[in-house]
Parts: C-alpha cells; structure tokens; sequence
C-alpha cells in the first residue's frame, strides 16, 4: 500500500465523515468536493439532494427526481428546469452546456407557460450543447449526439439520435449492453440504503413522491 493510501485510510479512520465523503466520491464520475457534499448535509434545504456546481440554472428542484448515480448539474452550463416536472433514471450522464426544458412560454402570452413533463430513460447520455424541450421520453439507453436538439419522444431507447431535430441515426442492440453499476450507489448526496427515510423527510412535497415511494417497494429499500 503506497503512504497516500495508508494515510488516506488513517484519515477516514479518525475523522467519520471524511470516510462518508469519499465513499459518496465513488459514487460519481466527476469529481465534486467536500465543500459541497458537507454544505448539503449541513444546510438546511434538502430539496435538491444532487450536487450541482456554481454557473448553471436549476428551477423547481420540487418538480424533478434524480435516479441511482445520475449526473445533473455537474457540468458548467447546464440549464435544469423542472416546471412541467422533470424524471430522470438511473446512471444518466448529462454533459455541459446542455438544456432540459419542461415548459415554455404561450405564442401568445409569454407571461404564461405551457408546461409538458420530461422523462429520460435509464443509462443515458446526454452530449454537449444539445436541448431537450418540453414532453420528450427518451428510453433507457438513449445517446443524444453533441448539439442535437431533441424535439419529439424516442420512448423505446437504445438508440443513437442526432440533429435539429434529433432523428434516429442508428439502433443499438439490446443483447449487448452492459448495465454497469458503481460499488457504492447513491440517490444525489444520500445513500440508497438510507433514501427512504430521506424522502420521507424531506421529500414529502416533490411531485414525484409517490413514484419514489414506488421505486423503493419495487426495490425493497
């Protein structure tokens, strides 16, 4: 073991939530820093239980649940709204500069929004620069190509979209892929093991509590 390690574990060893923040590290495909992990267990609004950074815009964080591992708001310029409502599934990877809308303004009253709920599937990636506007399911498995602006559903997943607007450029096949799944699994910040007491807490008015409370009798959490 080199010394970074054993003094690593010494470090862990003394100090508890050092520990909790390095296993919540494994947890991520991108680095988030202790300042933000603690600042959310210290803070007092627990609405948004996923870590976001400085830069990008997130509205009604009440209107959206984030799945097992899935990056929201990691990435400078990401615009996260969650009007209409806003379900986003396991492991889903969304990079920068992109846009998730789920309600835009009347043609001809701006002061009002036509709200229209977003779903993205399990496992998808979302490329850099791209939009997604309001009412699009996107199934497990989606790949959304860099710039794309996706305007109509591809419910079934397992596919390749590209464009303005995104259409379907290659089908990808079911048999070979590969769920991968991280060590240590995470709603946002919370431990899945430890989620439904946290929903239960702190959860009760999200719009999609009842699905959540679903999710986790599915999953005998």
């Amino acid at each position: 073991m080199d010394m970074k390690r054993f003094l690593r574990k010494i470090i862990c060893f003394l100090f508890p939530p050092i520990k909790h923040y390095y296993q919540f590290l494994s947890s991520q495909s991108k680095h988030v820093s202790f300042f933000s992990w603690s600042s959310f267990w210290l803070g007092r609004n627990k609405t948004c239980y996923w870590p976001t950074i400085k830069g990008i815009e997130l509205t009604h964080p009440d209107h959206i649940f984030v799945g097992i591992n899935s990056n929201v708001g990691i990435r400078p310029g990401n615009y996260i709204q969650g009007n209409g409502g806003l379900v986003i599934g396991r492991y889903v990877d969304i990079t920068g500069n992109c846009g998730i809308i789920s309600g835009n303004h009347d043609v001809y009253d701006h002061t009002k929004h036509l709200d229209k709920e977003v779903r993205i599937g399990d496992y998808c990636w979302i490329g850099m620069n791209t939009m997604i506007l309001p009412g699009v399911v996107l199934g497990p498995r989606t790949i959304v190509g860099a710039g794309s602006v996706v305007t109509k559903s591809f419910p079934e997943g397992f596919c390749v979209i590209c464009g303005n607007p995104a259409k379907m450029i290659r089908k990808l096949d079911v048999y070979k892929f590969v769920p991968h799944k991280r060590d240590e699994e995470y709603y946002g910040f919370v431990p899945k093991k430890d989620f439904r007491k946290f929903a239960e807490k702190y959860l009760c008015e999200n719009k999609y509590y009842d699905e959540i409370m679903k999710e986790l009798n599915d999953n005998n959490l």
